[in-house]
């Protein structure tokens, strides 16, 4: 079959468009392969794969500067038989202790660490040290920018946390957690933290509240007293129902709650108020501003 001159004219264009089309694919596939500049496609497409990993959200709200998780910036040893009481300085930072076989105490300190800085350098110094029979630790919140997110662990050992002579404790706006000890002792200051205590208090117990929030879990009660106020925070206690005691209650607006108090209380038409429980051993006293307690048996 012959072709006339005009489609002769048509098929040589219809062929060079074609080769012109695959020409500029072609070099626009190798141009943006190679490319490295801010649209480079391997970067995109692996960003886009890694998109079903769990991101930490402190990383995006702190641009990647600190790292993801905490880690170990100190550790400070101690031999049980050094101290019998605990005294804590806590400001804006977090404080937890735990009970531990062993004859050892620790004190740890962990924090996220700034990008390019090593652990150890970030520590902050002098958290912790025993005197007079008196295991102090004091923890501040740092604005340095070594590191962020600090806590402290206190692991003591069992057989010195079930036979304390007293824990002294002011906290700032940080938290305190204390659980599993047996002491004599307490007396607590607190400001606008959280502390949180699981275990007993043998003979006397003292807590300022004012606006943080305590909880006292008390497997047995101060046999001496107990003398608990409260600004505008709130605080629980709880204690053996066969715990024995007279207590009295100063009330401001703030609400007061106990199953122990009789069935015509209302805290709405008084002031004060006195009522008591089995032996009528120990005395307490607690005090209520615009905020909230409450003490009950377990």
């Amino acid at each position: 079959m012959k072709l006339s001159h005009e489609s002769k004219v048509r098929l040589g264009v219809g062929i060079g468009a074609f080769v012109l089309i695959v020409g500029l694919v072609f070099g626009a596939s190798r141009t943006l392969i190679h490319f490295d500049g801010p649209w480079d496609l391997g970067n995109i497409a692996s960003g886009l794969s890694g998109m079903g990993d769990a991101v930490d959200d402190d990383v995006l709200n702190d641009g990647g500067k600190y790292s993801a998780q905490p880690q170990q910036l100190s550790s400070a040893t101690f031999d049980a038989d050094e101290f019998r009481y605990l005294d804590f300085d806590i400001n804006a930072a977090s404080v937890d202790v735990k009970v531990v076989d062993g004859n050892k105490a620790r004190v740890i300190e962990r924090g996220r660490v700034a990008k390019g800085m090593d652990a150890s350098k970030a520590a902050a110094q002098n958290i912790a040290s025993v005197e007079d029979s008196t295991l102090k630790v004091s923890q501040f919140g740092s604005d340095d920018g070594k590191a962020i997110d600090r806590s402290v662990t206190v692991e003591l050992p069992r057989r010195v946390a079930e036979h304390l002579k007293g824990i002294n404790a002011h906290v700032g706006s940080g938290d305190l957690q204390i659980a599993g000890v047996i002491c004599d002792g307490f007396d607590l200051f607190l400001g606008a933290g959280d502390v949180e205590f699981t275990g007993s208090v043998t003979d006397a117990l003292s807590a300022e509240v004012g606006s943080g929030d305590v909880t006292f879990e008390l497997y047995q009660a101060p046999a001496k007293s107990m003398n608990v106020s409260v600004d505008s925070g709130d605080v629980e206690v709880t204690v053996p129902n066969s715990t024995g005691f007279t207590a009295s209650l100063t009330l401001g607006s703030g609400d007061f709650e106990s199953d122990f108090l009789p069935d015509s209380y209302d805290d709405e038409a008084i002031s004060s108020l006195e009522f008591d429980n089995g032996d009528k051993s120990a005395t307490y006293r607690f005090g209520v501003g615009s905020g909230d307690m409450s003490f009950n048996p377990e």
